[in-house]
């Protein structure tokens, strides 16, 4: 019997990659809008002021603190408890972050 869609999304939601399919699809979704007819409404909405700041500002130190804050507890839930206890298993992830900032570096 096929799932239900909200089973299915459901079940999509409590994997352990939903949090990554979330923010591809945001940013996929984002750079869409962005380049598409759509930014000449879009641009003027990053200007508007909530609560004494700009949204663009609220993006900025808002959300994108609260961003590595959840990226930080997760990389330390897993050097603690998950697939990156022990040191061979950080090193490959370890090569990637540091040549993830050397490459742009360099450009």
């Amino acid at each position: 019997m096929p799932l239900r869609p909200i089973s299915a999304l459901r079940n999509v939601l409590q994997g352990e990659a939903s949090d990554g399919l979330i923010l591809m699809a945001s940013a996929a979704l984002a750079l869409a809008i962005a380049n598409s007819g759509w930014s000449d409404a879009h641009f003027p909405v990053l200007k508007t002021y909530v609560g004494g700041l700009s949204v663009l500002h609220w993006v900025n130190d808002g959300l994108m603190a609260a961003f590595f804050l959840l990226v930080g507890l997760e990389i330390k839930r897993e050097v603690l408890d998950g697939r990156l206890r022990t040191w061979p298993d950080r090193v490959l992830p370890g090569v990637a972050a540091l040549g993830g900032m050397v490459a742009p570096a360099l450009i």
